[in-house]
């Protein structure tokens, strides 16, 4: 069964290959010229001819690596395999300096740890690329769920969204962009700021508010999650924490009534 899990959570990712990115490409770009296995066949000799004339060159420095994400702006769907997305290759900075000086000041490893994820999604996100937290469990050798654990301690406790695909690509169960998002409309911050803070368009965030306040609407005359869930066509985690974004808002305000 672990096996089997490991196989299905990292296992797509060995398709995030230039080989992939070229194969894409001519079925995408250039139409019908044979199946699959023609163009395959095609992929290869093309690789061959590049290795043989290109050699690496120098841009990477030291502390870096390439690496290939998912190409930012697509829309996700369930229907969609990794293989089928669009793939960037960019450079990453697995060591910067700074993390040195962080080793020589003694840095908790788990602050080291935090900062570096950081750096690396927003380091993507500024290369035009979406970073999965598979792809930095790969990477920095450390389970998904202690990936996830630390960019959810990072978005709790300062507030600010960790661009990666499940805020970017609304892939997942990641909420903390959509709880940002209706968080902020109840403290009545205006839109275009309120996308500024949650690193989003105002379209997603006018969407994410809509979603709050259609759920606040039902939840106040009365229906529970599932009916909520299904008039809403919401999935029922996302219902469920609009209710406690409503809950703890409305907690706050007759805390302060009271006062």
């Amino acid at each position: 069964m672990k096996e089997e899990w490991s196989r299905k959570a990292y296992g797509p990712s060995t398709a995030k290959t230039y080989e992939t990115s070229l194969f894409n490409l001519i079925t995408t770009e250039f139409g019908y010229i044979g199946g699959p296995d023609v163009v395959r066949l095609f992929v290869e000799k093309i690789v061959a001819l590049n290795n043989q004339y290109y050699l690496p060159g120098d841009f990477v420095r030291p502390g870096q690596m390439r690496w290939l994400v998912l190409k930012g702006g697509q829309k996700y769907s369930k229907s969609k395999k990794l293989k089928d997305m669009q793939l960037i290759p960019i450079t990453l900075t697995l060591i910067s300096p700074e993390d040195i000086e962080d080793r020589v000041n003694h840095v908790k490893k788990s602050d080291l740890l935090e900062k570096l994820i950081v750096r690396l999604c927003k380091e993507t996100k500024g290369h035009g690329g979406v970073l999965t937290e598979t792809d930095i469990s790969i990477l920095l050798r450390l389970s998904g769920t202690t990936i996830s654990n630390y960019i959810l301690g990072y978005e709790n406790r300062t507030d600010k969204v960790v661009p990666r695909a499940g805020t970017e690509m609304d892939m997942g169960k990641t909420l903390t962009h959509k709880r940002l998002a209706f968080h902020n409309y109840k403290k009545k911050i205006p839109t275009t700021e309120n996308a500024r803070l949650i690193d989003h368009t105002p379209e997603s965030t006018d969407r994410y508010i809509k979603d709050g306040t259609r759920v606040e609407k039902l939840y106040l005359g009365g229906y529970n999650e599932w009916d909520i869930s299904f008039f809403t066509g919401l999935p029922g985690y996302v219902v469920k924490e609009y209710i406690e974004i409503i809950k703890d808002y409305d907690t706050r305000r007759i805390d302060k009534d009271a006062c």
